[in-house]
């Protein structure tokens, strides 16, 4: 069993507002994945419950629509689900090829999701119905920015599951690029806008001075799990590094409490970067780009309310073993 450390605190200035939202959304993620076979028994039903992953999206779109909310929630769950079961502890058979012909089919059902599913993987099945409801209420332009979004994350996905077949350790700067995608952050950013009725005009989505804000605001949460959650990422069976204190206590060679420590400064300088820039954008945001600025900060702050709230990080051994 692995040391104990009690975990530091992080810098986290931004709003907690009301979040009407919150539990409704998270109601219809168990069922949604419960009526796609995402969870099968009642036992992983109770412990999706209490991961409350849906929760945590419906908390940061606190202003925003009901549906387009839910969808956003979903496919937050979905991606969770993914990760844990194919790029993060894939099963055997499945390692390598198997998951690279999925995610191949993934990427198909993505752009023409009327289509009748082509297998009967749930996750096939469950994300055309995400994007056939999602073309609903997202324009063009916003859905292309999901599917641009979502095979990022399934190129770094396939990263992180080619090192752990090589039992390699990524370097810190590795690690860091690695970590912007596969943390999901960029997929669920491209929700903010639809989740709250609107759409960020493409010339000031693509403007660097937000792509920049995006990967800072990316940066802070997948700092703050890699912290927060570090207790189970210390609790899989092999030795490969999964978090930011794992891969600075391999390569710099510190102690578990010393890498800990560490990753929370890395955090913190994080945040003051994230909200330099925040600053910038604003400064010469028109009211449509505000509001997606003010959504990013909305996403950090419930991310780190969710801690307060969710069990996915008191054991790795305890996460509903998904479909």
């Amino acid at each position: 069993m692995p040391e104990s450390f009690p975990l530091p605190d992080l810098y986290c200035p931004f709003p907690r507002p009301d979040r009407p939202l919150a539990d409704t959304v998270e109601q219809e993620v168990v069922a949604w994945m419960e009526r796609f076979a995402l969870i099968r028994t009642p036992a992983e039903r109770q412990r999706l419950a209490g991961i409350r992953i849906g929760w945590l999206t419906g908390a940061a779109h606190a202003d925003g629509l009901l549906e387009p909310s839910i969808i956003a929630a979903q496919l937050t769950a979905w991606l969770t689900a993914f990760d844990d079961r194919y790029a993060d502890s894939p099963r055997p058979a499945e390692q390598g090829v198997p998951t690279a012909h999925l995610v191949l089919r993934l990427r198909a059902a993505m752009e023409d999701p009327g289509t009748a599913p082509a297998s009967d993987n749930p996750y096939d099945a469950s994300l055309r119905d995400l994007f056939v409801r999602l073309a609903e209420h997202a324009g063009p332009e916003q859905l292309m920015r999901v599917r641009c979004s979502m095979t990022e994350y399934f190129m770094s996905a396939l990263c992180q599951l080619t090192y752990g077949l090589g039992a390699y350790t990524p370097t810190f700067g590795e690690y860091v690029e690695l970590r912007r995608y596969t943390g999901i952050c960029h997929v669920a950013f491209t929700l903010v806008d639809v989740a709250r009725g609107f759409e960020l005009p493409g010339r000031e989505w693509a403007d660097p001075a937000v792509r920049a804000l995006n990967t800072a605001a990316a940066d802070v949460i997948d700092y703050a799990n890699d912290v927060l959650g570090s207790r189970k990422e210390r609790t899989h069976d092999d030795d490969l590094a999964r978090s930011l204190p794992q891969v600075l206590a391999q390569e710099y060679g510190y102690g578990h409490a010393e890498a800990l420590r560490r990753s929370v400064c890395i955090h913190d300088e994080a945040v003051r970067v994230f909200m330099a820039l925040a600053a910038e954008v604003r400064r010469a945001a028109d009211p449509l780009l505000a509001r997606y600025v003010a959504g990013l900060e909305a996403w950090i702050g419930a991310h780190f309310d969710w801690y307060g709230i969710t069990d996915r990080y008191h054991s790795h051994r305890e996460q509903v073993r998904w479909a």
